[in-house]
């Protein structure tokens, strides 16, 4: 494996010795094509959208001053996993499509009670 120097600027003076941030990734998540490169790209951003649920859990429940998880966090649990889940096939990888396709149904069955608890709450003050 060749030894990457990540340069910027002015001081890219010498090309071939210089990897731009763009080939340092791809060396890093062992890609060749663009296509590859971006495909990385989205499951980075899906990965975030993923794990930032958790941080809408914690500021709801500070927020409350108890254990809440919030629609919000449903929907990005949703959202998430529908995008790992298309990153993992475009990449061929069984085992990540199925780790992400198994949440969807407790996910959805969630939305279900939110939306039931709402149409609930909403009966009850028109009455």
């Amino acid at each position: 494996m060749t030894d990457l120097i990540l340069v910027t600027g002015a001081a890219a003076t010498d090309a071939g010795a210089a990897a731009s941030i763009v080939d340092v990734i791809k060396e890093w998540a062992k890609v060749d094509s663009t296509w590859q490169f971006i495909l990385v790209i989205f499951g980075v951003f899906a990965q975030t959208l993923f794990f930032g649920r958790w941080i809408v859990q914690l500021v709801a429940t500070e927020k409350r001053g108890e254990s809440h998880m919030p629609e919000l966090f449903w929907w990005m649990s949703l959202a998430g996993a529908t995008m790992l889940f298309t990153y993992f096939l475009l990449r061929g990888e069984p085992v990540g499509m199925l780790g992400q396709s198994v949440g969807w149904a407790v996910y959805m069955r969630n939305l279900y009670h939110v939306r039931k608890k709402q149409q609930h709450r909403a009966g009850r003050s028109s009455q």
